[in-house]
């Protein structure tokens, strides 16, 4: 392997603790331990952008919670169900029997594969089910209604006594506003929101990721000569304040020096790999756009403005569904 594989290896290895991220991770394993000790279901939503980094913080509470062996049965106190896309009403008691390893018969009604699943999730000593991309029931050309997808979560919580943790983009809202029975049983919404460009400690939050990534690509040999204020800037304007498209943005990066002994890497190098990203930021403002004209009297690249970072970071949250939280003064 060279060392640029190796890097880009260590990339897609490395899960950034950063502060929304542990934030987040904190308050779901509350309230997975809550349910352990035996306390009273509740359902908590996590609703976020795509690349915000609700995969990994998944992929952190299944690592957190694994399955084990209790006198050779196996026990999933922390079941991890994926949503399939347009997924049916007869599909989610199979998607949550999958989950725990077992196959369904296509014959089985509706009811009689609730009442298999239900068994199931107690043999299993199941206390916390996570959906993700639980979205998926109320995409455009859902076969499930939003009233009945949110009535299935309602009676999975009364009937099966577990607690739910729901992942999806901000559309996965519309569950929770059809049916207030399913409210009254749910913490309000953990809105997992990129940084914001135009707060100070967000965007050190955010400045300290990408210096992580730095300082890797030196240890790596491969040294990014781009001052450390126009990366975090451009980068911004590429990724929105998404954690997840930095990191699919590093690993192109990475890529880049393949085929080359180390090397220092450069603003050249960072535009010849924005075909290989999806610019998350607004369309209007791309990154890594700036020439030699844009090169300032010191020979320096000019700064972004405060204006053009939260056009990138309210592009991602609008074009996501979300709405644009009002901070105060």
């Amino acid at each position: 392997m060279t060392p640029a594989q190796q890097l880009r290896r260590d990339i897609e290895n490395c899960e950034l603790a950063h502060p929304m991220f542990m934030e987040h991770v904190h308050a779901l394993q509350q309230c997975i331990d809550d349910a352990l000790a035996g306390f009273a279901p509740k359902v908590t939503r996590v609703p976020g952008p795509s690349g915000v980094g609700k995969s990994s913080l998944i992929a952190t509470l299944a690592r957190t919670y694994p399955p084990t062996r209790v006198n050779g049965r196996l026990a999933v106190p922390v079941l991890v169900v994926v949503v399939p896309q347009f997924a049916s009403a007869k599909q989610l008691p199979s998607c949550v029997l999958q989950a725990l390893g077992l196959q369904v018969t296509r014959s089985m009604t509706v009811g009689a594969m609730f009442e298999l699943m239900q068994k199931q999730l107690e043999l299993a000593g199941t206390r916390v089910v996570i959906f993700d991309e639980i979205s998926h029931l109320v995409d455009e050309g859902s076969r499930v209604p939003p009233r009945a997808a949110s009535d299935w979560l309602k009676t999975l919580v009364d009937k099966a006594n577990v607690t739910l943790i729901v992942f999806g983009i901000p559309r996965l809202e519309r569950l929770f506003s059809a049916n207030e029975q399913l409210r009254r049983r749910s913490r309000p919404a953990r809105n997992f929101s990129p940084y914001d460009g135009s707060d100070p400690q967000q965007m050190t939050a955010y400045a300290a990721c990408v210096t992580n990534y730095v300082r890797m690509f030196a240890a790596a040999g491969y040294p990014i000569h781009i001052p450390a204020r126009i990366l975090v800037q451009q980068t911004y304007l590429l990724t929105g304040g998404l954690i997840g498209v930095l990191s699919d943005f590093m690993r192109e990066l990475a890529r880049r020096g393949a085929d080359s002994e180390p090397r220092s890497l450069t603003y050249s190098d960072c535009q010849m790999v924005l075909n290989e990203v999806s610019h998350a930021g607004s369309p209007h403002l791309l990154a890594f756009q700036d020439t030699a004209d844009d090169v300032d009297e010191r020979g320096d690249y000019v700064d972004v403005s405060l204006a053009a970072l939260k056009q990138a970071y309210v592009y991602v949250l609008e074009s996501n569904f979300a709405s644009v939280p009002v901070r105060k003064k």
